[in-house]
């Protein structure tokens, strides 16, 4: 018998405590047959699916992927429509004999805690009992919903995330075993009292003697030799997504194991055991700098590159990218040979009227977020105009992982962050672009500048930018910045955390 598997994607990351809520317009769509045009061959996750499943002499029916990325609480219109259309998708294909997800798992819709979960529920009322994989990022929220209406849940297994296609593979893979009848999954889902100290919490980096010592790496390198086990299936660790603010935002592991809840729910212990044993160390590996120190530190280093990471306003967690606390700073202090990343469209269309060459004065910053920081007044040469489009060529966090600078193209990554402009202030530089900033080197590259020969970087960022940033850093500083995403939930209200947790409650 020749199985029919339906391949599709659903989900965001959403920030609870973003002013840019309601989210009403994805951020990526695909449909049918173009599901499968940008995917096969590339180093996906939905790629890793159709390799498998191709391999395999498999009927594949792709339907939609619909994500939309990280960002604020998404608008029930939007999330109720996209839904539906994916689920009416399913419904149309005829019989399938399984189902391969691209999730996320931080989903916050209006109304809704677990956008996910409830995707799954009602797609398990549609089809029935049809086995349904998915992969879900580091960062997701592990619910009940969730868990229950999956035949299994699988994780990345980096941060930053460079492994997407390999957990493609595996779900697919396994998805192939379960429709045999080779396997029967059991999962056992252990949560732990942890608001996931994500900074702490990386499992690689380019220097192998930093990576033998992360003690998320160690744990991670543990997990991988308990899976040996033909009877385990999989071992996920999820940091969870805090700012998603749900009860479930919290660290978690999922175990799987073939027809043995004994097995899984032991497993699941003590991989939640060693996670639980290393909290502190997770807090102490990149402790948090304020921000005038860190940047005396830039400023006062031999040599550069020195990374400033602007962590209260990560790019890749749903904050705006306007945060000008850093910016600030460099220009009290007289620093030059920087660049600051923010996303400021009004100071974009300022500079696109007066052309290159041009001097304005302009208030960049700060226009999106008034709780943390507010716009900072520059009197600026515009040096470049772009249209913000570009190709991501090196490693990059969602990507996948290779070892060089450039990466073979069908890892390649099309990336637009709306039109941008170069300022120079003072011998500082600012690219101000319309949509959220970059997190890779080529975001700058494509701006005019070259981040490999600046003294000091700014970035927006938790983790993702490691994965470009690494190779050419002297020195990468985690700075105390406020703002939406900051790991000390300074300034932030939790409404829905179950308490006590740590690190805010002593446990």
């Amino acid at each position: 018998m020749k199985f029919r598997v339906a391949v599709g994607g659903f989900g965001a990351e959403s920030n609870s405590f973003s002013v840019e809520s309601p989210v009403r317009e994805p951020k990526e769509k695909t449909f049918d047959r173009n599901l499968l045009l940008e995917n096969f061959g590339k180093k996906t996750t939905i790629g890793g699916f159709l390799e498998v499943l191709a391999k395999a002499g498999l009927d594949i029916f792709p339907t939609s992927r619909i994500f939309w990325g990280p960002t604020g609480i998404i608008s029930r219109e939007s999330y109720e429509h996209y839904k539906s259309e994916l689920i009416r998708r399913l419904e149309n294909a005829g019989k399938v004999d399984g189902i391969l997800l691209d999730l996320h798992g931080a989903m916050v819709v209006e109304g809704y805690l677990d956008g996910e979960g409830i995707l799954l529920k009602e797609i398990r009322e549609a089809l029935g009992e049809v086995p349904v994989v998915a992969v879900l990022d580091i960062h997701g929220n592990i619910t009940d919903l969730k868990v229950n209406n999956a035949s299994a849940l699988i994780g990345y297994k980096t941060n930053p995330h460079v492994d997407l296609y390999e957990r493609g593979k595996d779900a697919a893979k396994l998805l192939i075993s379960i429709m045999k009848g080779r396997v029967d999954p059991v999962v056992s889902l252990k949560r732990l009292p942890m608001l996931g100290p994500n900074l702490g919490m990386s499992t690689w980096s380019y220097n192998p003697k930093e990576s033998k010592n992360l003690p998320f790496a160690r744990i991670m390198r543990r997990i991988m030799e308990i899976e040996r086990d033909p009877r385990i299936l999989n071992i996920s660790a999820f940091i969870g997504f805090p700012y998603s603010d749900i009860p479930e935002s919290v660290t978690s592991v999922l175990a799987i194991a073939n027809a043995d809840s004994k097995l899984a729910g032991e497993v699941a212990d003590l991989v939640a055991e060693m996670i639980w044993e290393s909290r502190n160390e997770f807090i102490k590996v990149r402790p948090l700098i304020p921000v005038n120190d860190a940047v005396d530190m830039a400023i006062n280093a031999p040599e550069g590159p020195v990374i400033l990471v602007d962590v209260g306003d990560n790019a890749g967690g749903g904050a705006p990218c306007d945060n000008t606390v850093i910016l600030e700073a460099l220009l009290r202090k007289g620093a030059e040979d920087a660049v600051v990343p923010l996303r400021d469209p009004e100071a974009v269309a300022r500079a696109i009227t007066a052309g290159v060459g041009s001097t304005i004065e302009v208030d960049v910053g700060g226009k999106i977020d008034g709780r943390f920081y507010k716009p900072i007044r520059v009197r600026a040469c515009v040096k470049v105009l772009s249209d913000g489009k570009y190709i991501i060529r090196g490693p990059h966090h969602g990507g996948y992982m290779a070892r060089r600078k450039v990466l073979p193209k069908e890892a390649w990554k099309r990336a637009d962050v709306g039109k941008t402009a170069l300022l120079e202030v003072d011998g500082i530089e600012i690219i101000v672009s319309e949509g959220k900033v970059g997190m890779e080197q080529d975001y700058y590259k494509a701006a005019g500048v070259d981040p490999s020969q600046r003294k000091i970087v700014i970035v927006k960022s938790h983790q993702a930018h490691r994965a470009s940033f690494e190779s050419i850093a002297k020195r990468i500083i985690e700075v105390d910045t406020p703002g939406s995403t900051s790991p000390s939930y300074k300034g932030l209200t939790f409404k829905n955390i179950i308490r006590p947790v740590f690190p805010l409650d002593p446990i």
